[in-house]
């Protein structure tokens, strides 16, 4: 099914019930998380949640995630506005009888100075992209997102926060046999002025033939605002298409980033960067 009449059937089903609220006195006024209700569990083709902020409020951050079927589920788009957030999940190629769902989650705050969303999109194709999305002048990213459109067959390998926090890079890379379609792929960046202790952090995995789990994490009184990650062959082969990431946010100040080998598995050593984008509460 193409993924806007997807967007549209689904969406209306979709409501967020969890909010978080902030701390009495916070450096970014009025922060609050916001979690969508699960969508699913079931085996389906694809699926489609969002995260929406309180009247009044802007999007700030942006996370997605698939509970179940860990080898098999990608997360092929992550699309951001000034005020919500859109994803959608789809089955691989050889797609799975387990069950599993989809989370998202909203980073709002009180109207913050210079708040844009920027996007760039690449040509439709039928190859492997990069695509960046850079802030306005004088403005930094608080979080990203993309759009594949590659129907389960194209994997986001990397999402690069640039280290000043002025663009996002998505890599956007099919799976080991190819996608016969063409596909386009779009990066979004939610950028503003600069804001409290705005910063990128990273961390990195050991270097093995197996799946990976680590922390990525803000100082205890930050807020994490968006994930990125990068997957790297030891010997210069690129895991394309081979690995799937996720992500495990339980706290509020950080998250784990998990890293599934594909059914097929992966016949060389890699390892994985995970960034994170944090400001101080």
């Amino acid at each position: 099914m193409p993924f806007r009449r997807t967007l549209t059937a689904l969406l209306a089903a979709v409501t967020a019930v969890v909010v978080v609220a902030p701390p009495a006195s916070a450096a970014i006024p009025g922060d609050e998380l916001v979690l969508s209700s699960p969508a699913g569990p079931s085996s389906y083709v694809s699926r489609v949640n969002s995260a929406s902020c309180p009247a009044g409020k802007q999007l700030i951050g942006a996370f997605a995630y698939a509970r179940g079927a860990r080898r098999d589920v990608l997360i092929t788009a992550l699309i951001p506005s000034a005020t919500s957030v859109v994803a959608l999940a789809q089955e691989d190629q050889d797609g799975t009888d387990a069950e599993w769902s989809l989370i998202v989650e909203a980073m709002c705050a009180l109207p913050v100075p210079g708040h844009t969303v920027v996007q760039s999109s690449s040509d439709a194709t039928s190859a492997n992209k990069q695509v960046r999305a850079t802030c306005p002048a004088g403005k930094k990213l608080l979080a990203s997102g993309w759009n594949t459109q590659g129907a389960g067959q194209v994997h986001v390998n990397q999402v690069a926060q640039a280290p000043d926090l002025t663009s996002v890079a998505v890599t956007g890379m099919e799976d080991p046999d190819g996608y016969g379609g063409t596909w386009r792929l779009t990066t979004y960046a939610v950028c503003s002025d600069p804001l409290p202790g705005q910063e990128l952090r990273t961390a990195t995995s050991p270097v093995n033939q197996w799946d990976k789990w680590f922390d990525v994490r803000c100082d205890s009184d930050q807020r994490r605002l968006s994930a990125g990650w990068s997957f790297i062959g030891a010997a210069g082969v690129t895991p394309a298409g081979q690995v799937l990431p996720n992500i495990w946010a339980t706290g509020t100040s950080w998250y784990e980033l998990d890293v599934w080998e594909d059914d097929d598995g992966f016949a060389h050593e890699w390892y994985a960067i995970g960034r994170v984008v944090c400001v101080d509460r």
